[in-house]
């Protein structure tokens, strides 16, 4: 009786395998869509408040020489940006809407400065007119803004420096420079 039983569950398999669809052919996977990746020198940087809490994220390019034109440019027009909260009126209905344009002339403004959106990071949480020890925010923003970028291209122009001076050695070595050993000079020829 056990070797019916057997016989039963081999003849189970083979027409259970025989009843299986056929697999699917293999399809070859997608090509890799080519890329070229290049460093820009893009670099994002933390903007904290002053009790250490992550408020944005600036994207900084230290090699884009363009943005001191248009940070200059942004600072000369900072007058225009401004504009309607000379003009406003001095009662609450005047107040908030010059308050609004504003805020949007400055987000415009420094985010062409920065080419990217750039016033959410620093202005999402806190108004920039808004009121910080006699001054409005935006004025410590754009100092903080102004002194990062001057370090930064501090550094760059300094590491390009030492790089090119390292390069130029190359070609400078055993080079007569006109100086004697101990450095002095050669006695000038005589006529």
């Amino acid at each position: 009786m056990s070797e019916i039983k057997n016989m039963e569950n081999v003849i189970k398999e083979e027409t259970t395998a025989a009843v299986q669809e056929p697999s699917a052919p293999e399809v070859p996977a997608a090509p890799v869509p080519h890329r070229v990746v290049v460093d820009t020198g893009l670099e994002a940087v933390e903007i904290c408040n002053l009790q250490g809490a992550v408020i944005g994220t600036l994207y900084f390019h230290p090699a884009d020489l363009g943005i001191i034109d248009r940070w200059n440019a942004m600072v000369k027009d900072f007058s225009e940006v401004t504009k309607p909260l000379e003009d406003a009126a001095e009662t609450e209905e005047g107040a908030l809407p010059a308050l609004a344009e504003a805020k949007e002339r400055l987000c415009a403004a420094l985010d062409k400065v920065f080419d990217g959106n750039v016033s959410e990071a620093f202005f999402s949480r806190v108004h920039p007119f808004s009121l910080v020890n006699g001054r409005f925010y935006c004025e410590n923003v754009m100092d903080a803004v102004a002194d990062y970028m001057g370090q930064r291209f501090s550094a760059e122009f300094e590491r390009v420096n030492r790089q090119q001076t390292e390069r130029m050695a190359a070609y400078t070595n055993g080079a007569r420079t006109g100086k004697h050993k101990n450095g002095k000079t050669r006695p000038a020829a005589k006529k």
